[in-house]
């Protein structure tokens, strides 16, 4: 079965409540490992507010994974940038060709460059398909022995 990526901005809410269960799932499984960034709750109002495309990797008609994108505009320059911001599912780095598709609706919608943002497990996968990093957050847990 061949893998497909679908931006569902304009998809009929009974179209999208196909995949309900599957994206909550998702979504849990992603708010479980990133507790102190997401919940349920600000995942959703992101995508339903506006702020944040969805897209569905499906394979066939069967739910495979999401990934979600956020537009940036630089308001000084002008400069479009896509986020990719979450992903969520089953297929994880293999999933990486599916952006090839996002690119091109970035480019259709103006965006000067699309960022994935991501751990260090992607930096391989992602250099293969023509990215590199550009900036690297550093975190240090400041709750927790010192």
């Amino acid at each position: 079965m061949t893998l497909s990526i679908h931006n569902t901005t304009d998809w009929e809410f009974s179209k999208l409540s196909r995949y309900g269960k599957e994206i909550t799932a998702a979504v849990k499984k992603l708010v479980e490992r990133f507790p102190n960034d997401l919940t349920l709750e600000s995942v959703a109002q992101e995508i339903i507010g506006g702020n944040q495309q969805l897209w569905l990797i499906l394979e066939g008609e069967e739910f495979k994974a999401f990934v979600t994108s956020e537009i940036k505009v630089n308001e000084a320059t002008g400069h479009k940038t896509v986020q990719l911001m979450e992903l969520a599912g089953d297929g994880g780095i293999d999933l990486v060709p599916m952006i090839e598709t996002i690119e091109e609706w970035a480019i259709s919608i103006g965006a000067h460059e699309l960022t994935p943002m991501g751990r260090e497990g992607w930096r391989k996968p992602l250099g293969r398909a023509g990215y590199r990093p550009k900036l690297v957050l550093y975190s240090k847990d400041l709750t927790h022995g010192r």
